[in-house]
């Protein structure tokens, strides 16, 4: 393919799932902008679209393919690639939906550029009637010619809530991180009808102002509930050092966080020294980086060190972990062939909030789980009233097809699982309000990222969404910057604010 034709083909990508697949969509779209493309909205004409799909469930497939098809009806001879778990998962039944050109399991997106360019270069070529599955890619068909489009950039994310069952909850703003993404958009849910699903694909843009900074991919355990190791293979890390490279060049691009993410970032081990831990890299990155801000994603209880927290006493880091619970019963943890119990979930969560003053602490509950009888649920409700979470992301059981789960006795009727999220979710308003009223008359800093409904907008670094008021005129605009605001009073699911300096 000829430099020319690169810089006069457009590509849109569009995200469902959780972090990890947003940092390998980030990826992709730098990528493919690097390499002369030029990136469009999704819900604009491209020539190239990316599906980055996702399949924690049945629901999170039935998204994917809705998104695969508005990517066909809005230019059906453009070449649509779907790649992510689902393709992983099912590419037999992915590259027979219509207008799918190329299927890209997840052990192929790391060349997924390479196969495209190798794919644009059979224009011309007849159309394959039956795809064949060659190395983890299916190529049905070419494409036409490229159109003329300026270079931008702009990485639409319907986020999944990343559940690994279905969710019951609206949250409060990405994704995002199968873990809960506490940084999702809360109108973005992926359980609407067609129409809804398009507005808000295309209305979550990705920020430049963090960055998903994935170091570990793949899972080793096997809860009972989960599909996603089995589509996204074997736990392994990155090197430390190419995460404080990609940390150095983002932060010299004038990213003010990075969130280290991974499908089981607590098992960060780099291949060239298993000794290491997660602790050992962000002690690295705090030592050899600059970046103003580092946040951490979600970490499995069974793995966190207490140790750990000491570096949280440096005020780059940002002051927020998402710990799942799920349940607060052993019966139904061991049920669920989690690795850990309730007091060491109880020992974890309290140490935290002595040693680092104002933490946000949001989980994961399922309820409704195969076997919960009404005492196992009263014993997470009293363990979540216990712990006073910042968020509480509450998700009623659903069974997930190839999961042992699935198969078990016991199952939860519907009416019951309805009325036990009710509960949690009603006690999460509660806490979270709570949360959020301490800090009311406090000047905290704010990283600005998006201008909405005509306020700046920004998080803070304990996960407090703030709207600010205030921020003087700035021809370049605000976002990216780290700004100091008072909290004055709460609004919906954050907080309102002042600019002070």
């Amino acid at each position: 393919m000829s430099e020319k034709l690169a810089q006069e083909t457009t590509f849109a990508v569009t995200t469902l799932g959780c972090k990890v697949n947003q940092a390998d969509s980030e990826s992709i779209s730098d990528q493919m902008s690097a390499a002369g493309f030029a990136q469009r909205d999704f819900e604009e004409s491209a020539d190239i679209y990316i599906v980055n799909t996702c399949t924690v469930t049945h629901l999170g497939d039935r998204s994917s393919r809705q998104l695969i098809a508005q990517a066909y009806r809005r230019k059906p001879d453009a070449l649509l690639v779907v790649t992510g778990c689902y393709a992983e998962l099912n590419p037999q039944g992915v590259a027979a939906l219509p207008g799918v050109k190329l299927v890209v399991g997840n052990t192929g997106k790391d060349d997924l550029i390479t196969t495209i360019r190798e794919k644009m270069n059979t224009l011309g070529q007849e159309e394959v009637a039956a795809p064949s599955l060659t190395e983890g890619v299916m190529e049905p068909s070419a494409i036409t010619d490229a159109e003329k489009a300026p270079r931008r950039t702009a990485l639409p994310v319907l986020a999944l809530d990343t559940q690994h069952i279905g969710s019951d909850n609206v949250l409060s703003f990405q994704v995002q991180e199968d873990e809960p993404l506490p940084d999702n958009p809360a109108q973005l849910s992926p359980f609407t009808d067609s129409a809804q699903m398009t507005e808000q694909a295309n209305s979550r843009i990705f920020s430049r102002t963090r960055v998903q900074m994935k170091v570990q991919d793949g899972c080793d355990n096997r809860c009972t509930y989960c599909i996603v190791p089995y589509v996204r293979g074997k736990s392994r890390s990155r090197s430390i050092a190419s995460v404080v490279e990609n940390v150095q060049r983002k932060a010299r691009a004038g990213y003010q966080e990075i969130v280290l993410t991974g499908i089981h970032l607590g098992d960060y081990h780099p291949d060239e020294n298993e000794k290491l831990d997660l602790g050992d890299l962000i002690a690295t990155l705090l030592r050899e980086t600059e970046i103003p801000r580092i946040r951490v994603s979600s970490l499995e209880p069974e793995d966190f060190q207490l140790e750990w927290l000491e570096m949280w006493a440096d005020p780059r880091m940002c002051r927020h972990l998402h710990l799942p619970m799920q349940s607060g019963s052993d019966v139904i943890l061991r049920r669920m062939a989690r690795r850990y119990n309730s007091e060491r979930y109880r020992t974890i969560i309290m140490t935290a909030k002595q040693m680092v003053p104002g933490i946000a602490i949001s989980t994961d509950i399922i309820t409704g789980f195969p076997g919960e009888t009404d005492e196992d649920f009263e014993l997470t409700y009293q363990l979540a009233q216990e712990l006073a979470f910042a968020k509480s992301h509450v998700f009623r059981f659903s069974a997930r097809q190839g999961t042992p789960a699935a198969r078990m006795r016991g199952q939860i009727k519907d009416v019951d699982k309805k009325a036990r999220s009710q509960r949690l979710l009603d006690l999460h308003e509660i806490h979270s309000r709570q949360f959020r009223e301490q800090f009311l008359g406090q000047t905290i800093p704010v990283l600005i990222e998006q201008f909405k409904r005509g306020k700046w907008e920004g998080l803070t670094d304990n996960y407090i969404r703030v709207e600010v008021n205030g921020l003087p005129e700035n021809a370049d605009g605000w976002q990216h910057t780290l700004v100091n605001a008072r909290l004055d009073y709460l609004v919906d699911d954050g907080v309102h604010g002042t600019y002070i300096g």
